[in-house]
């Protein structure tokens, strides 16, 4: 899919001003420091006007424009939940369908902040009474000033997309030792006979194939950067009196994998493209992207990291912060009987 000229400057804009307010020292120190909200980021990223081009009736921003802050997250190692939240408070409502809405404006309206976890981190089941939820979310993003939690529970008519308010005392908010992903602030939840509210059937498939879209998005802008990285540095390390780069085996290393990257990359395109402009092909295009972002985004890393030698496992340098990233979002979506069978079916 070929960017407009108007999609190009966003994400150039993005670009730039998140490799300003993310260097490498600014994300150790708060992995040092265990900061898990950062209040100056939030209202840098406010002033720029991102929230606010995704919200309204009319919005200047939709999908594919969202599919690209996703990436350039992944190229920066975005700590903060930032795309999840847009498609809480921002496109959430546009993906639900007219009987989803009365629940919509009941739970997120005005100011009101969501806390959001992915169908795979989600392990509820509906009561008895058919109206409370109780099980275990595994992990999830941006509590620190949620009010309303975003979830998936298991129904008899299938998986559906929850809203339950986080004050509510049969929620109970555990926050998680380090993850795996040093640089994103997870936590568990627990919940025990917890009022929510449900969406409907589509609204949920559509909310679960939206995330699907953009989580892959955020692995190709992980891929595009530690190639970006590996590249540099195969430009300048020697060996032997030349570049290592000259050597035909990292070359078709990095052929490799930059070839595998390119794919993804297209793929996430056009999954984001097809979201509202092509819904017969909605559901095949966003799977088919989260599978081949969980088939790829780990070996690309682990690629880089060889052609880095030593020093591509140094905790001084950022490449594992890259892998982590990426086995985080592999171990959330990774493809499993259940989402294999869907991928067959929509194919189908």
């Amino acid at each position: 899919m070929k960017l407009t000229a108007d999609q190009i400057e966003f994400q150039d804009l993005i670009r730039r001003f998140l490799a300003d307010k993310l260097p490498s020292d600014y994300l150790r120190r708060r992995i040092g420091t265990g900061v898990r909200c950062d209040p100056a980021l939030n209202q840098a990223l406010e002033e720029l006007g991102i929230f606010d081009s995704f919200a309204g009736s009319s919005p200047v921003y939709g999908v594919v424009e969202l599919a690209l802050l996703a990436e350039e997250c992944g190229r920066s190692l975005m700590p903060e939940p930032l795309v999840e939240r847009i498609i809480c408070e921002r496109i959430l409502e546009r993906v639900l369908v007219k009987s989803d809405r009365d629940v919509f404006n009941r739970h997120l309206t005005g100011k009101t902040s969501a806390a959001f976890a992915f169908s795979e981190c989600c392990s509820l089941r509906v009561d008895a009474n058919g109206t409370a939820v109780s099980g275990l979310v595994s992990w999830s993003v941006g509590h620190d000033e949620a009010d309303v939690l975003v979830a998936f529970a298991n129904t008899d008519t299938g998986i559906r997309a929850i809203m339950a308010p986080l004050n509510d005392p049969s929620l109970f908010i555990r926050r998680q030792a380090p993850s795996l992903d040093l640089t994103a602030s997870l936590n568990s939840i627990e919940l025990k006979s917890a009022t929510a509210e449900f969406l409907s059937e589509a609204g949920s498939r559509n909310l679960d194939l939206l995330i699907s879209v953009i989580k892959a998005s955020e692995v190709s802008g992980i891929c595009q950067r530690v190639i970006e990285m590996t590249v540099e540095y195969v430009k300048t390390r020697s060996q032997f009196g030349a570049p290592i780069g000259s050597f035909q085996a990292i070359q078709q290393k990095l052929a490799q994998i930059y070839a595998e990257s390119e794919a993804l990359n297209s793929l996430c395109r056009f999954a984001a493209w097809s979201f509202f402009d092509s819904e017969e092909q909605r559901e095949l295009t966003a799977r088919a992207a989260i599978f081949k972002a969980s088939e790829v985004g780990v070996p690309v890393c682990e690629s880089a990291l060889q052609c880095h030698g030593g020093i591509g496992f140094t905790w001084e340098y950022d490449l594992h912060l890259f892998l982590r990233r990426a086995k985080a979002l592999q171990a959330a979506f990774g493809i499993n009987e259940k989402s294999a069978e869907a991928l067959i079916s929509s194919a189908g």
